[in-house]
């Protein structure tokens, strides 16, 4: 079992950071990461499964940093559809930045394991909302909203506001 570095596995993911934002298709090889960090191809391997790992990691800080900004925009919300708006602009902002990674999210094998932990990290800000504004949705409401909300973040926009009414009534 090789010896693991932890401030080895922090270069490698900042390292495919930069080559995910800085690329103009975010697309990088583990072979491009080992050189950025002066180590061997296989390394990076010790660290990670596939690049598919590797891009969940190198996005995770910012996904854990949006669901954070969503909660607080919940809590200065005037009113409920104010809230989702801003907690849909929130996603949007994450979505745009790791653009196309994201947006070929939904086109990746893994899905099936990523998708529900996002809509149940999400499912917590919109619930905060819906119940600061004395609504009381059960949980199979709370998890249809959220996935109308990344839904959402994921479209044209404009696509929030023509669904807004129903994600209001499903909340109420």
């Amino acid at each position: 079992m090789p010896k693991l570095i932890p401030e080895l596995r922090e270069r490698i993911i900042a390292a495919a950071k930069v080559r995910v934002l800085q690329s103009e298709d975010h697309d990088f090889t583990t072979r491009q990461i080992a050189e950025d960090c002066g180590i061997a191809a296989g390394t990076v391997y010790n660290y990670f499964h596939n690049k598919e790992e590797l891009l969940a990691n190198v996005m995770l800080e910012d996904w854990k940093q949006c669901v954070e900004r969503m909660k607080t925009v919940g809590k200065e919300a005037e009113d409920v559809s104010s809230g989702l708006r801003k907690e849909e602009r929130e996603l949007r902002v994450f979505s745009d930045r790791f653009q196309p990674v994201w947006k070929g999210y939904g086109k990746q094998p893994s899905v099936s394991v990523f998708h529900p932990r996002l809509v149940r990290q999400i499912m917590e800000p919109v619930a905060r909302l819906a119940e600061r504004f004395g609504l009381s949705p059960d949980e199979t409401e709370v998890q249809v909203a959220a996935e109308l909300l990344l839904a959402a973040s994921q479209r044209e926009t404009g696509t929030l506001e023509r669904i807004l009414p129903v994600i209001r009534k499903i909340l109420a």
